[in-house]
């Protein structure tokens, strides 16, 4: 196997890597540098994709979101929105502290804002003796 020290290769104005799976099923990354951004995508349409579909790798796609399992809902038994009238759902902040919120309530991560029903009902008692948060209802 010829290898070169890195201190002798020059760095790449631009590069891309490959994420991909072999014929027998193997992850691999694959990086390929160029010159320019424009020759790199140029070469990636024109041969270096076509060869790789063609010896038989298959890209790997990353999917986010999509394959985990979605968290189910636990919805609160016997108990109504006294705002709006929907069902109440359990939900648990990053800390582990647990709450009760109305399931019409939304957050949209891109703007950062609230929508549907405000309702939150937090626990009677926010930490026990051992400073823990209590999670009963």
């Amino acid at each position: 196997m010829n290898t070169t020290k890195q201190e002798a290769m020059p760095e790449a104005v631009s590069s891309v890597t490959y994420t991909l799976e072999s014929k027998n099923g193997f992850p691999l990354l694959f990086t390929v540098r160029g010159a320019s951004g424009g020759e790199l995508l140029q070469a990636m349409t024109d041969s270096i994709e076509p060869m790789l579909l063609e010896k038989g790798y298959k890209p790997q796609v990353k999917q986010y979101g999509a394959g985990r399992p979605k968290k189910e809902i636990e919805y609160v038994p016997n108990r109504k929105c006294p705002t709006c009238g929907s069902p109440l759902v359990y939900a648990t902040l990053k800390d582990g502290r647990k709450f009760i919120k109305c399931s019409t309530q939304t957050y949209d991560f891109a703007t950062k804002t609230k929508g549907g029903c405000p309702f939150v009902e937090w626990p009677q008692d926010s930490t026990s003796k051992q400073g823990t948060p209590d999670t009963s209802f």
